[in-house]
């Protein structure tokens, strides 16, 4: 996977500036892989990310169900902007923890 910090138990993925449409389609792979994986920790960095849509907010919700579902844990790290304004608005922040630091 590219993109991808592993530390042990964590798995770090970057996501693209524009998560939207084919950057979605792109990760949608690896988010498969991950799941199969077993990560116990996984973080979603949006530290680089300016604009997601409603399929971005789809990937998301799929992987955490997904993760949820073998008891691991997922994380959005630096979550800002138009991202944190359409996830805060969606509640997505409710079930899903919003982080500062890995």
């Amino acid at each position: 996977m590219k993109n991808v910090a592993n530390k042990t138990d964590q798995t770090v993925i970057t996501i693209p500036d524009d998560f939207s449409g084919f950057a979605v389609d792109e990760l949608k792979d690896q988010f498969e892989l991950l799941v199969e994986q077993d990560s116990n920790f996984v973080v979603l960095d949006f530290s680089k990310t300016e604009f997601i849509d409603s399929s971005g907010i789809g990937a998301i919700v799929f992987l955490y169900k997904r993760i949820e579902k073998h008891s691991n844990k997922l994380s959005l790290l630096n979550v800002t902007g138009q991202p944190f304004k359409l996830m805060n608005l969606l509640r997505v922040d409710k079930t899903i923890p919003f982080i500062d630091a890995v």
